[in-house]
C-alpha cells in the first residue's frame, strides 16, 4: 500500500516538473509531448516503487 501511495505522488510530481521543463524550452503542446510527459513520469513512478519495495524489504 505504501508503494502505491508514494509512487502515485512521484508520478504527479514528475509530470509537473517535466511539464514545466518542456514549457521552459518552448516545446509545442502536442499529443507527442503529452505522451512523452506520461511515459517519463510513469518511468519515474516505477523507479520510486522499486526503491520503496527494496527499502521495505531490507527493513522488514
Amino acid at each position: 500500500m505504501l508503494t502505491l501511495v508514494i509512487s502515485t505522488i512521484a508520478f504527479f510530481a514528475a509530470s509537473y516538473f517535466i511539464k514545466r521543463y518542456l514549457d521552459e524550452i518552448d516545446v509545442p503542446k502536442t499529443m507527442t509531448r503529452g505522451l512523452v510527459i506520461f511515459a517519463l513520469a510513469l518511468a519515474v513512478a516505477y523507479v520510486v516503487a522499486l526503491a520503496v519495495d527494496r527499502v521495505a524489504a531490507s527493513i522488514g
